[in-house]
């Protein structure tokens, strides 16, 4: 859907909500890498509380009339922006909470530059593709799924570049592919949180290991 005709479509569910702002809020939350949500709700917070710091942010009220309030955004000694938010954001913030999703799958793909390296790899990013070379295989585990108990093979991998070292996690014929040393492109893969940590995991349908020199070759 065209990013026009989505904005029409967020305007006729969401007639009451102003749609502008809280695009214009999920930007600047990835910009001063603070988490949507909680922007958002420090907003909400800040119309009665007059001051709120989120992350790097600080969020001053600076006027309040009955049907909107603005707010002052600041990072350090820098103004981030101001903003008037419509009185609809605390009267019915669970609205707003759902428009702020929205919102957030449709401009995502327009704001992230493709990652270059292991550093600037983020929770949530899809279809990444990397030049990597694999320092490390677990064992071969065998697990079972807990959609419908069927078995299948894991082995965890460390993949590295010069900025860092991230886990991959492959199954069953995914696992033969690769060896330690080979310099390997990982297309169509997503980032995900596991026990705290990041990996990154090709997709198992349409993923590619795609193997640019073996071990041998070095």
């Amino acid at each position: 859907m065209k990013t026009s005709r989505r904005r029409l479509f967020y305007w006729r569910r969401w007639r009451s909500l102003d749609v502008g702002c809280v695009e214009c809020l999920v930007r600047l939350a990835r910009k001063y890498d603070v988490d949507p949500y909680k922007l958002l709700s420090s907003i909400i917070e800040a119309e009665k509380e007059k001051t709120v710091v989120c992350g790097t942010l600080r969020i001053m009220l600076r006027e309040k009339a009955q049907d909107y309030a603005i707010f002052l955004l600041t990072c350090g000694s820098e103004i981030a922006a101001q903003i008037r938010v419509e009185s609809q954001a605390w009267k019915d913030p669970i609205q707003i909470m759902k428009l702020c999703a929205l919102l957030m799958d449709d401009i995502r793909p327009r704001m992230e530059k493709p990652p270059a390296s292991i550093k600037e790899l983020r929770k949530g990013m899809k279809n990444v593709n990397l030049k990597v070379v694999v320092t490390k295989k677990s064992e071969v585990l065998t697990r079972y799924s807990r959609y419908d108990g069927s078995s299948f093979h894991l082995c965890i991998a460390m993949v590295t570049d010069p900025s860092g070292s991230i886990k991959m996690p492959l199954y069953n014929n995914q696992i033969g592919q690769i060896s330690v040393g080979d310099q390997i492109e990982i297309r169509k893969a997503s980032v995900r949180e596991f026990q705290g940590s990041l990996q990154i995991v090709p997709n198992r349908r349409n993923g590619e290991l795609v193997t640019v020199s073996t071990c041998s070759s070095h």
